[in-house]
């Protein structure tokens, strides 16, 4: 850790990087890794899988050299995975940087993400309903998992993004709690915040977000975000539900040579999807991330201030 006031023995608490998409999170992370022997942690759903680089504005490669980031394309396109296998290996990221006397930062804008790391799931605390839970399992093993799992999303939509439709215990559990109290699991989790826990976040006035976020667009476009999508092919798999990428579903192309041709009104068309998803997407994060009261917030490329602010809150962790 450099230029912070510190004892021999430094506290490494987490820092975490928010707000909505093309709001300059992943430059400021870089910033402030430049400052600090930092691992950044990505907290992208979509950054996870390789080969999806364009549409999901990965950092390039030659920075990922200089700067060590964690958790980008660690699992294939065609492979699952849930929120319950990030929080695991976020952890572990998280404590292999604090072990190696390395500033984590978590950067990315999937909320659920987040939510796992800094309120971690939790059934205790809330009286067992046996009678109920037998009802439940026999409801399980008659209707099957989707449907339970379909029941726990009706009344709990966050817990169900959180859980696998098989992982029976749990959602059975999470189902139990609600109709016992009237309330979701969060609602019951007794949520207390990392007092160590950092966190900054970037916004701006919505004209410049929507131009910053038609800019990206447009330059994915440029990038080849068409052979990226097209090139997958299967839209089933969980990995082409993202925005990029779902759009192009239905498109007619030609072939030729490697190169995926698209009709130019109909590739115009596919752009205006994409920003109008993507600015939607931006509001629910923001409605998301506005949640947290502990948040710092600053102007979208308002860094210098930003990296005070981190330097000020390491200096009072190191301080107690």
């Amino acid at each position: 850790m450099k230029n912070v006031e510190k004892d021999k023995n430094p506290k490494y608490p987490t820092i975490y990087v928010v707000g909505p998409t093309a709001s300059g999170k992943s430059e400021f992370a870089l910033r402030l890794a430049d400052i600090f022997d930092s691992v950044i942690i990505s907290a992208d759903s979509m950054q996870i899988y390789r080969g999806l680089d364009i549409g999901t504005a990965k950092v390039s490669a030659e920075i990922r050299r200089k700067v060590k980031h964690e958790l980008i394309d660690i699992v294939d396109c065609d492979e699952e995975f849930s929120v319950a296998r990030y929080a695991e290996l976020a952890k572990e990221a998280i404590s292999r940087a604090q072990s190696q006397r390395k500033l984590p930062i978590i950067v990315g804008g999937t909320g659920l993400y987040f939510e796992a790391l800094l309120y971690p799931m939790s059934f205790a605390g809330t009286d067992k309903n046996s009678a109920l839970r037998e009802s439940l399992q026999e409801d399980f093993s008659r209707l099957g998992a989707q449907a339970m799992h379909d029941r726990l999303r009706e009344l709990d939509p966050a817990t169900a993004e959180r859980l696998h439709p098989n992982d029976e215990k749990r959602v059975i559990r999470a189902i139990e709690i609600n109709l016992s109290t009237g309330k979701t699991l969060a609602e019951n989790e007794d949520k207390r915040q990392d007092p160590d826990v950092i966190m900054v976040g970037f916004d701006t006035e919505r004209a410049k977000l929507y131009e910053r976020i038609n800019d990206r667009v447009e330059e994915m476009f440029k990038q080849g975000l068409v052979r990226e999508a097209l090139g997958v092919g299967n839209f089933d798999l969980q990995s082409m539900q993202a925005i990029g990428y779902k759009e192009f579903k239905d498109c007619k192309y030609k072939l030729e040579n490697g190169n995926y041709i698209l009709d130019s009104e109909e590739e115009e068309q596919i752009k205006i999807l994409i920003k109008q998803h993507t600015r939607n997407y931006a509001k629910r994060q923001l409605t998301w991330f506005r949640r947290y009261k502990f948040v710092k917030w600053f102007e979208a490329g308002e860094y210098d201030g930003a990296i005070r602010y981190v330097c000020e809150e390491l200096n009072k962790v190191n301080s107690k």
